[in-house]
């Protein structure tokens, strides 16, 4: 995995929990719960990682919180590369996994696609295939509670998302035409369901 030769798994495991939510403040004892690190060498990685600018440090009355810093020149690109690897996408694609037949394409659209996302955010989830949407919703569930967020998955079958397409649906074509995070598939699949090879968008 990329992270794991980037980065050391304490160090990892808390660069995914405040990048990916990084309205959120968290004290080390709650850091450290939520990654199920030590707090003693947490502690150690996040100074570390608060005097190279990736995070702020702040005091509120006998606590020091730990945040992500959205100033940092590297946030976005950090952030997007923990969210495609050790974030939602990972999650998602290991929950759809279980799902039978298996989707034909899933991706993310949304806010969390876009790296807008805030501490109120839910994911938005396309999948493509001929799953039922109360299996997708129970698949999704384990990942809903590990991700802190709220999935909320758009089922279509690879017809009726054609039709979709060829009707020039209005929700469709803003997905088609905006930033998206593949789960399950990739730009070339989409293009191919989409009926055109190079589909508008990232």
């Amino acid at each position: 995995m990329l992270l794991d030769l980037l980065f050391g798994t304490y160090r990892q495991r808390a660069l995914t929990q405040l990048l990916l939510n990084p309205d959120s403040s968290y004290h080390v004892r709650e850091l450290a719960r939520l990654t199920g690190t030590t707090p003693g060498t947490l502690h150690k990685e996040l100074t570390r990682l608060a005097e190279a600018g990736l995070l702020l440090r702040e005091t509120q009355g006998n606590q020091v919180r730990y945040r992500a810093n959205r100033d940092c020149p590297v946030f976005t690109e950090l952030a997007g590369l923990f969210r495609k690897t050790s974030g939602a996408v990972s999650v998602l694609a290991s929950a759809l996994d279980a799902l039978s037949p298996a989707p034909t394409l899933a991706l993310i659209f949304g806010s969390l696609a876009r790296g807008e996302e805030n501490i109120r955010s839910d994911v938005d989830l396309l999948i493509v295939g001929g799953c039922a949407f109360g299996n997708a919703v129970k698949a999704l569930h384990p990942a809903q509670q590990q991700l802190q967020r709220e999935i909320n998955p758009v089922i279509y079958s690879a017809a009726e998302f054609k039709r979709r397409v060829a009707t020039q649906d209005a929700f469709v074509n803003n997905i088609l035409a905006s930033p998206k995070l593949f789960v399950i598939g990739t730009e070339h699949d989409l293009g191919k369901l989409a009926g055109h090879p190079s589909p508008a968008g990232v």
